[in-house]
């Protein structure tokens, strides 16, 4: 008889086992990540302040002219992902492909620094005080599209790796990494028909779906050619699939340890990738820092400005009511 208060007890404690397990799997990681940091960071400074700057100052000068062309990739990166964004919220009848819908995806920029991905409630929220759409509607359509953005970047790392081992099975393998999930989210989707989480009808099993998973990978792909551009005339080994896989990457694992914009995770995951790819110390802190400045941390004041553009253009909700009701 004692053994089932004993079992009972047991499994009323195994959710509380299992959450306490996962922060502590939480905060290693977040160890782990400012550890690599850290210990990249040192050894950078000491080779910098040990070594002859005059190689490597002339080799950077020297490739001065590629800041334009990172900047370009960068900002067709940006685009494609905004117009995955814009279409997935035109598929909630969220009208945004206009300059209220422009700027309320670069505003999201601005919370890139958040953890937890909690800046991505800034895009819906900018929806909602412009009275485009109910803030429940908002929040599933950002949902949807965090969704399909894992989709997109787990297609692209699980190809990338495929081609290394089958490189004729690459297409097959990511149209099933795609697939896959788009069936699932169709039969989820269809469980949740009369519940306040439905999705518009046939949202998960269309063209248009995949479409948009398509345009955020092209993004991801964008990514990781802005770092190959950087890195292409490095001493080392860095290649052309290095940069594809390493790129998104170490973005991805970077956000995933909580951490605010994977701030020193992702800097030093992927300082750790290019010194395993035999970089030599002073070129990859100048490249892991040019690389972050351009597609991270330039962006942040560019969501800024787009928010305080759409405070000018918030309508007065209490007014318009008025208006409606007269």
């Amino acid at each position: 008889m004692s053994s089932v208060p004993n079992t009972a007890r047991s499994l009323a404690d195994s959710p509380a086992r299992n959450n306490m397990f996962s922060s502590r799997l939480f905060t290693l990681s977040r160890y782990l990540a400012f550890f690599l940091l850290g210990a990249m960071t040192i050894y950078a400074v000491f080779r910098l302040a040990t070594g002859d700057w005059t190689d490597v100052s002339q080799f950077w000068i020297s490739r001065g002219g590629i800041i334009p062309t990172l900047i370009l990739i960068s900002v067709i990166d940006v685009i494609l992902e905004g117009l995955a964004w814009a279409w997935v919220y035109h598929r909630f009848e969220v009208r945004t492909f206009d300059r209220v819908g422009v700027l309320a995806f670069l505003a999201g920029r601005a919370g890139l620094p958040l953890p937890a991905q909690l800046g991505r409630l800034i895009r819906p929220d900018a929806m909602v005080k412009q009275g485009r759409t109910p803030l429940l509607n908002a929040l599933k359509a950002e949902a949807v599209v965090f969704g399909l953005d894992a989709i997109s970047v787990i297609s692209l790392l699980g190809g990338l790796m495929v081609f290394q081992v089958f490189p004729r099975l690459t297409p097959f393998a990511v149209l099933g990494a795609i697939a896959i999930p788009m069936f699932l989210g169709n039969v989820v989707t269809q469980m949740l028909t009369k519940t306040k989480l439905h999705l518009p009808l046939r949202f998960w099993w269309t063209w248009s779906t995949f479409f948009i998973i398509v345009i955020m990978m092209l993004g991801w792909l964008a990514h990781g050619l802005a770092l190959y551009v950087l890195v292409e005339d490095l001493p080392g080994e860095m290649t052309l699939w290095d940069s594809l896989f390493f790129g998104p990457g170490t973005a991805v694992l970077g956000v995933a340890t909580g951490l605010p914009g994977g701030i020193g995770a992702t800097e030093g995951l992927l300082g750790t990738a290019l010194k395993v790819r035999s970089v030599p110390i002073e070129h990859l802190a100048i490249a892991v820092a040019a690389f972050r400045l351009i597609t991270f941390w330039m962006w942040i004041p560019i969501g800024w400005v787009a928010i305080g553009v759409l405070r000018k253009l918030s309508p007065d909700v209490k007014e318009s009511m008025t208006e409606s009701a007269g």
